[in-house]
């Protein structure tokens, strides 16, 4: 054997493999993941540059719910004309001819109300105090519904269940004056006043779904 021939590489042989190509070695220095190249970002993560130069990772999330606060303007101004008319009627006679305000009647109420509840339904005295008292009710309740809040629901319902009571003192009324409405003063209209008022206002405030809006997900820096 010659020196040239021992001088022969042994991957030269009929038997060698080849030599992998310059392409495949490059692509196989970097990391992999079971052979597949990693993901240089998340889908819902984004680069960007910070103020010393280097490069931080920002996360940004998809919308969320967010309910509007907001005031029941309508509702609320019921609600204070009801209070408005209850004012009236305390000032005002409640009978056509005669010259009895319901503030008077009022203080006789409370002046009976020792006695029991019996004597404040048999004289009828406990109309004119419960539709001052509920007129009162309904004047704070509609300063809540001018505030603004998610819903107004809990007023509403609070304020129909006044607004029913209300009514059913002006009802009475009507019963003990023999159903003859002509025989009313303006005392007791505006007590009417304040029980169609105050069930207005109520149900605005009860049928008012609330208002739902979407708000941008927060951008945290992650890294």
């Amino acid at each position: 054997m010659t020196e040239r021939q021992q001088q022969r590489s042994p991957s030269s042989g009929a038997g060698a493999a080849p030599a992998p190509p310059p392409g495949d070695a490059d692509a196989e220095s970097g990391p992999t993941v079971l052979g597949f190249a990693p993901d240089t970002a998340e889908d819902d993560e984004t680069v960007e540059p910070v103020a010393d130069g280097t490069a931080a990772r920002v996360a940004v999330g998809s919308d969320r719910l967010a309910y509007v606060r907001r005031p029941d303007l309508v509702g609320g101004l019921l609600l204070l004309l009801a209070g408005v008319a209850d004012a009236a009627s305390v000032w005002l006679p409640w009978d056509r001819d005669g010259d009895v305000s319901g503030l008077s009647l009022v203080v006789r109420a409370v002046d009976a109300a020792p006695e029991g509840i019996a004597e404040l339904g048999r004289t009828g005295l406990w109309q004119p105090a419960a539709v001052a008292a509920g007129g009162v009710v309904l004047l704070v309740l509609g300063l809540l519904l001018l505030r603004p809040a998610r819903g107004h629901r809990v007023s509403g319902v609070l304020a129909l269940g006044v607004a029913l009571a209300v009514a059913a003192a002006v009802v009475g009324r009507l019963v003990d004056v023999g159903w003859d409405a002509r025989s009313f003063g303006p005392g007791a209209w505006c007590a009417v006043a304040v029980a169609g008022l105050g069930a207005l206002g109520a149900l605005k405030a009860v049928l008012t779904a609330p208002r739902v809006t979407t708000v941008p997900a927060e951008r945290l820096l992650v890294g």
